[in-house]
């Protein structure tokens, strides 16, 4: 699927669970307008969730629960059911809305990122309410290193810097904390990075990606997601 951070303006499909109330537990609906996502994409989720309910936890109206590294909201649905509501990725506070388009988006993307290297490895997904530590010039850095640690509580440990920046990598007072949302907000194209495992590093320059780990470069497979964006940008695509 190409990554696509837009909701596309086109006929819903609601969705629903069928297992949940065999728990006592009220169905849970999605709503998806994108034609793009695929129809494994959204059995997962609805699998998923049922597997969350039979695991004998409970979703309450209000509360939130991680897919991904997204937080998507529990609503009331339709008929006594549940609805999920996700972030609209355009507001700070954030604002729930009737979709899950951007987290089955951010999920397919950010594991095609990490299937797409070699050795392989596993996803280590954050939270969108972590935070993260930014370059001040962030916003607009072409030449970036995005590098992360190991998360410990409210931290990601993922790390921006702006390469170009030389003089001032070493200065505190050139970096800022910010959450890993706003920086999703400002940065949308970076998102698909953020589940990569600790102790990787991804250098973007020219819209060409690669990816270090401690014993050097992650090789990329054939044909594989990142393989096939960094060729579309030599070959000079969108």
């Amino acid at each position: 699927m190409a990554e696509n951070d837009s909701v596309i303006d086109t006929v819903a499909t609601i969705r629903s669970t069928t297992g949940c109330k065999r728990f006592d537990h009220p169905e849970c609906e999605i709503r998806v307008s994108n034609p793009a996502i695929p129809e494994v994409d959204i059995t997962w989720l609805l699998g998923f969730i049922e597997s969350y309910i039979a695991s004998g936890a409970r979703l309450n109206i209000g509360e939130t629960m991680q897919v991904g590294w997204m937080l998507v909201r529990i609503e009331e649905g339709q008929a006594g059911s549940l609805r999920l509501t996700e972030p609209d990725m355009k507001s700070f506070p954030v604002n729930f809305i009737d979709s899950v388009d951007r987290t089955l988006v951010h999920l397919r993307n950010q594991n095609d990122v990490v299937r797409s290297l070699f050795p392989a490895i596993d996803s280590y997904f954050p939270s969108l309410v972590q935070s993260a530590v930014v370059h001040v010039n962030y916003k607009h850095a072409t030449s970036v290193s995005l590098t992360r640690k190991v998360a410990e509580g409210a931290s990601s440990g993922w790390v921006f810097t702006d390469t170009e920046d030389s003089a001032g990598l070493r200065h505190p007072a050139r970096f800022l904390t910010t959450s890993l949302y706003q920086l999703g907000m400002d940065r949308p194209e970076l998102i698909k990075f953020f589940a990569l495992p600790p102790m990787l590093e991804v250098s973007i320059d020219n819209h060409r990606t690669r990816v270090s780990g401690p014993n050097g470069a992650l090789s990329l497979i054939p044909g594989s997601y990142l393989s096939e964006l960094n060729r579309r940008m030599t070959q000079g695509g969108n």
